[in-house]
């Protein structure tokens, strides 16, 4: 019968071989499961030809023992997995007592037989592993596996150009010779209850004394690292999985898939970057998780025994699944809308993603009016921390179905779900969260972003608003056409901006260079690309556009320049972390405000930001290398974007490093431009905007 398609990762992906009967001289029943077009097939064999040894017999040169009663094999046959390359070695001159012979495998005819990869020179490959399965050539010519035991530890044999040829047992049970990198192995793997992972294990002969730990995504450009102690060709690691240090707080691990890798402390791409490997004796306590406050943390394996990580949904385990979200939605979302509405209001930023944006700036001023209400906010996946002034509702919960249904608020600055429907007496604000300096919604007609996750919403989901908020009288219009609104617009101003213009504003830039850990006399540049919709993994992930060379700026600038960096809210990717203390990644702070009030210049491309730092009268640079296809193809602007910017218009990381050198010829070059931008863009931005909604929402 059809079983389930093989999964992509984890133990059950490389299911293991089982021993079900011994019958002495004749050899032992194997069952090796394996997946094959969608099935999940049993193989059962008496497996004869056993592994009975290795080791090293000089430089260079491995033997290998086999317990082969029967006919004498002639060779010892090693098939490239993956290429189906072969290298063969014969067998000794006489079989050893016991039916044992051996084979001596050449270290440097291995090398040598290794297919090249992309033209790159057989004996330096890219790939970290190469495999070789290994066969006995019979007499008649027919080839038979080796068998060996599944918890054969590996054992490592020098090869050239710093590789080495790992004996192991492959997940059939079957001889297999890795020819790879020194890799480390890890043979302790525990959880604690508090989320943290730890791992220890092997070193590889060839590791340097620093080394760190890293969790890569397997999907996105993200990797977190951690710091790892040596004893005596021993590491040990310390993963606080459960509550990760971030500039939003303390948050789990963000879900998804994460590969744990061993390498040179900082040193990205060395010879040392590789995975760390599961010791057989620690696969049979696979999988093993820990849940920490509702989120469900794994640890598995993937490609047979390379350690990884997998992170749950923080939606509880009553809330998951597809079967279960349907119900959310066609009986609980509509249970709770049949009963009276509550004095809540919910917040919610860039669906989840943060606290902060203009929803804060309204849940501030309302906390400090002292209205009498509850004040719910919406966190996706646990990615941010939410102060003692509201309680956090976790988005697919049950618990966010219901606030939906019934708060009589709604602040948001994004599309609410699809199939929100507003309540008589039920007032939604749409803040929004930006000047529509580029293309929007409906207006993307025509453009490479015509699709149905821009044009589709509208008009539906803007008649879930009560309210639509404008920056400026430009957007104004803008906003009303391309989100197909044909409700009340109020000209506020956008809130998020009140913090620029706030009596203490001074003593939060200070707190802010704190938190980041900025240096008193270093040019604090922002860098704020915005995400482009032609290089996204999927309509909720994007990835990092960065058109600045980040190496090259570092060069250049020096010690006296920081350079921050911030990812749009659907941005996934993230800075290595291998570029600080010069570049930091700060896409995870909550409120991009803030950083705006520390930075002394703005660098972006299209990004609405530029509006708002205006507000400061600090000079702006636009790094805008694919100008031509974002304004004629990808999505265009709702002005005269070249003729309107208050900065120059760079083309490469080499401009912009010039353009920094001389900032106030920059500012003098721009000044009409800069005065034109804040009275058509900022004109209602007076720190007053969160009071405006607030009067609004108390009528």
């Amino acid at each position: 019968m059809a079983s389930p398609e093989a999964p992509e990762a984890g133990s059950g992906a490389a299911p293991v071989v089982c021993e079900v009967a011994d019958e002495g001289p004749r050899g032992v029943v194997r069952v090796t499961p394996w997946y094959e077009d969608g099935r999940l097939r049993l193989s059962v064999a008496r497996r004869t030809r056993w592994l009975a040894g290795h080791r090293s017999v000089a430089a260079g040169a491995l033997q290998v023992s086999v317990r082969a009663p029967g006919p004498v094999p002639s060779g010892l046959r090693l098939t490239h997995q993956g290429t189906g390359t072969v290298v063969s070695f014969p067998a000794g001159t006489e079989p050893a007592e016991g039916g044992e012979v051996t084979f001596r495998v050449l270290a440097e005819a291995v090398a040598a037989a290794r297919p090249p990869r992309d033209g790159a020179p057989a004996l330096i490959p890219p790939a970290h592993t190469e495999s070789w399965l290994a066969e006995l050539v019979l007499p008649d010519g027919a080839t038979d596996r080796v068998a060996c035991d599944p918890a054969l530890e590996p054992v490592g044999y020098p090869l050239p150009h710093g590789r080495e040829l790992v004996v192991a047992a492959g997940p059939a049970g079957d001889l297999v010779l890795h020819d790879r990198t020194p890799q480390p192995y890890a043979d302790r793997v525990l959880w604690r209850s508090d989320g943290t992972l730890l791992v220890a294990g092997g070193l590889p002969a060839a590791a340097p004394h620093a080394t760190e730990l890293v969790l890569k995504h397997g999907v996105h450009a993200a990797e977190l690292t951690f710091p790892v102690t040596h004893d005596e060709g021993r590491f040990h690691g310390r993963l606080p999985l459960g509550a990760l240090p971030s500039l939003a707080g303390p948050v789990p691990l963000r879900e998804g898939g994460w590969s744990l890798h061993l390498r040179e402390r900082g040193a990205v791409g060395s010879p040392l970057d590789a995975p760390v490997r599961l010791a057989p004796r620690v696969l049979d306590g696979l999988p093993a998780s820990c849940t920490v406050r509702g989120k469900p943390l794994v640890v598995d394996r993937h490609r047979g025994d390379e350690l990884l990580v997998v992170a749950g949904p923080a939606v509880p385990a009553a809330d998951r699944g597809p079967y279960r979200r349907r119900l959310l939605r066609e009986q609980h979302y509509v249970l709770h809308r049949s009963r009276p509405l509550r004095d809540t209001v919910l917040y919610s930023s860039f669906g989840g993603r943060s606290y902060g944006d203009s929803p804060r700036a309204v849940h501030e001023e309302l906390v400090r009016r002292g209205m009498d209400v509850e004040h719910l906010w919406a966190v996706r996946d646990a990615q941010s921390t939410v102060p003692g002034t509201a309680r956090a509702v976790v988005v697919g919960s049950a618990e966010w179905h219901g606030a939906l249904a019934h708060s009589r608020w709604v602040v948001t600055n994004t599309h609410l779900p699809w199939w929100f429907t507003r309540r008589g007496g039920q007032r939604i604000v749409q803040t929004w969260h930006g000047t529509p300096l580029k293309r929007i919604g409906a207006d993307l007609a025509g453009t490479l972003c015509a699709g149905l996750a821009h044009l589709a919403p509208r008009p539906r989901v803007s008649r879930q608003w009560s309210v639509l908020l404008s920056p400026n009288g430009h957007s104004s219009a803008v906003l009303r056409s391309a989100l197909g609104f044909a409700g009340r617009v109020l000209e506020t101003g956008l809130p998020r901006t009140d913090v620029l213009f706030a009596a203490d504003r001074e003593l939060r830039a200070a707190a802010v260079r704190e938190r980041l850990g900025l240096e008193p006399g270093r040019r604090v540049v922002l860098y704020a690309p915005t995400p482009r919709d032609d290089v996204a993994y999927d309509a909720r992930h994007h990835r990092l556009p960065l058109a600045l060379d980040v190496d090259l700026a570092r060069r250049e600038l020096g010690d006296g320049h920081v350079l921050l960096v911030r990812g749009h809210p659907l941005v996934a990717d993230r800075l290595p972390g291998h570029h600080a203390p010069f570049a930091v990644d700060v896409s995870a702070y909550p409120d991009a405000m803030e950083l705006l009030l520390v930075a002394d210049v703005l660098v972006t491309d299209y990004s609405s930001l530029a509006v708002d730092f205006a507000n400061t009268g600090r000079p702006m640079l636009f790094l805008t290398p694919d100008l031509p296809h974002y304004r004629d193809a990808l999505r265009g602007f709702t002005l005269d974007f070249e003729a309107r910017v208050p900065g120059p218009l760079l083309s490469s990381t080499g401009e912009l490093v010039e353009a920094l050198g001389d900032l106030e010829a920059v500012a003098a070059a721009s000044a009409e431009a800069y005065a034109d931008f804040r009275e058509v863009f900022c004109h209602r931005d007076d720190g007053g905007a969160a009071g405006r909604v607030a009067d609004v929402m108390e009528r």
